[in-house]
């Protein structure tokens, strides 16, 4: 897969500031009783009694106007879990290999967790194709003089640049080959794939992020009172709209134009302003 200049975000909404936006979401996540498995079923009973979020609003101003989407999250000693519940009347999947940005195409939901390091990116479709990032500040590691890290990370072979935005100098490069070890991740759908005949009823989705894989974006051992940020994402597709023809067209014929929705209202067209997400704090409550 070829390295694109810039991070491929072909999303409709425009990124014009919208300055009326919603409280940023609190979060307690809690802790699991048992073993989750990692199915895409959620049928163990810690999801039905953890908190889920109220549905994702149009990333730029918050408005559910949009298929419904929830968000909720547990913990334990090994894993970061999420768990996304999806409306979609339409289920499509059709980018199959890891890594490819498969919101360019598919629908998808995503999960950006962010640590003192940087923060991980991880998106699944409804055939259960991933893509996974982990962006890294280029500030820091020039702040800190670490000019063993800034070679490494200039060298890589496939990288996403994000130009700085706001107070951010230097901008960030996020790691196209980047895979967190040990990710567990599974998709159930309810409806016909890929039939647009048929009227579907949706999709959920199971994450397992393990810790030691975190540690790398700098979160510590999980325990009670640790306090990060998180986003929920997803990518709603328009397949009436026409379709704009632009530099992804020859690599991804498919491609149509999408709106972002998310769990926290961002403003404008960009997920990647980590300030605007959802605070989360781990809890020893177990359920």
């Amino acid at each position: 897969m070829p390295s694109f200049p810039t991070y491929p975000r072909a999303c409709a909404v425009a990124d014009v500031p919208n300055t009326s936006l919603p409280a940023i979401p609190t979060y307690t996540c809690k802790r699991a009783a048992g073993k989750i498995d990692v199915d895409g079923r959620l049928d163990e009973e810690a999801w039905s009694r953890a908190q889920w979020s109220e549905p994702f609003g149009r990333i730029n101003n918050g408005n559910p106007d949009g298929r419904d989407t929830r968000v909720a999250m547990l913990w334990d000693d090994t894993y970061l879990y999420g768990a996304y519940r999806v409306e979609d009347f339409d289920i499509r999947g059709t980018m199959s290999r890891h890594h490819e940005h498969v919101y360019i195409c598919d629908d998808d939901v995503e999960l950006f967790v962010e640590g003192p390091g940087g923060y991980y990116e991880v998106g699944v479709n409804p055939i259960n194709t991933v893509y996974e990032l982990k962006w890294t500040w280029l500030e820091q590691l020039i702040t800190a003089g670490d000019s063993v890290g800034l070679d490494k990370i200039l060298r890589l072979r496939d990288s996403l640049y994000y130009a700085p935005r706001g107070g951010e100098n230097y901008g960030r490069i996020g790691d196209m080959h980047w895979e967190l070890p040990g990710i567990l991740h599974a998709v159930q759908i309810d409806g016909t794939l890929n039939n647009p005949d048929s009227r579907d009823v949706g999709w959920t989705v199971e994450f397992a992020l393990p810790w030691e894989g975190l540690a790398e974006i700098g979160l510590p051992a999980p325990s009670d009172g640790l306090e990060f940020r998180v986003q929920g994402y997803r990518a709603l597709h328009d397949r009436e709209a026409p379709r704009v023809a632009d530099e992804l067209d020859a690599q991804y014929p498919g491609a149509t134009p999408f709106t972002g929705y998310t769990w926290s209202t961002m403003g404008n067209g960009n997920v990647h302003n980590p300030e605007r997400w959802t605070s989360v704090t781990l809890s020893k409550e177990i359920v």
